[in-house]
């Protein structure tokens, strides 16, 4: 009779004792979701920064001012501030120092050439046609469409000109160089993408890196929780043994 409130002292230490990995799980439950939360917060700072100052880009890349006219047959000095592949646009509709200009949707035969001022290096303009490859302001009363295409190795100053295969100085057309529109709206947009595709793989990672520490917690929870069991002993309680430190069967 004297040793039951010996045992009953003993699985009240126990249970108290019990609590530690409870409380220590409880601890990495929380590391967790604060993985998942920082990776969620990470990303939200990667689509941020990746979508910054879009709104202005496309302004700048829809800006017709930085493309160079050229009335021809004639020839214009172009600058070209940076390497890179430009495009040449056939303007069908085009407004220059007050003359209207019209003409076939179809980009007329050409004989271009682009020489450079500095060294007078000639950089080859290939016909290249496209006819989804364009642009519309002002009510349609500027348009064009990619006619040509040149490659700038060497950025500097360049004289621009062409003329007729058969010689002829009628009828006078607009083209206009610059950068390729399309192309510079679509790197533009592919941007946002990236930081979207990087935000996203930022999350994807942090939840499986919070599941697996869940797992690996709650495993570890239960296979104590096992050893605790088969210690205890049938009934909840620890065997008890003798003064000679045997346990009875």
């Amino acid at each position: 009779m004297l040793d039951a409130p010996i045992l009953q002292q003993k699985a009240k230490g126990d249970t108290s004792m019990d609590k530690e990995p409870t409380r220590s799980s409880r601890w990495y439950y929380g590391f967790a979701v604060l993985v998942l939360v920082l990776g969620c917060l990470a990303a939200t700072t990667i689509t941020v920064l990746g979508t910054r100052g879009l709104p202005s880009s496309i302004a700048e890349a829809h800006d017709l001012s930085r493309l160079a006219v050229v009335v021809v047959p004639g020839s214009g000095e172009v600058t070209f501030s940076e390497v890179g592949a430009y495009a040449v646009y056939y303007e069908y509709r085009s407004v220059v120092d007050g003359v209207r200009y019209t003409g076939s949707k179809t980009p007329p035969s050409f004989v271009c050439s682009l020489t450079s001022n500095a060294t007078g290096a000639e950089v080859p303009v290939v016909p290249d046609y496209v006819e989804t490859n364009g642009y519309s302001v002002g009510r349609g009363s500027r348009v064009g469409v990619l006619a040509m295409s040149i490659t700038i190795t060497e950025p500097g100053t360049y004289t621009f000109s062409c003329r007729y295969p058969d010689g002829r100085a009628e009828p006078r057309v607009v083209l206009a160089v610059g950068h390729n529109i399309v192309w510079e709206l679509l790197g533009i947009a592919a941007r946002p993408l990236g930081s979207i595709v990087a935000s996203m793989a930022v999350v994807f990672s942090s939840a499986v890196a919070a599941i697996i520490i869940a797992i690996v917690v709650a495993m570890k929870r239960h296979l104590s929780k096992k050893q605790l069991d088969a210690a205890e002993g049938p009934g909840g309680m620890k065997p008890k043994s003798d003064e000679s430190g045997a346990v009875p069967i």
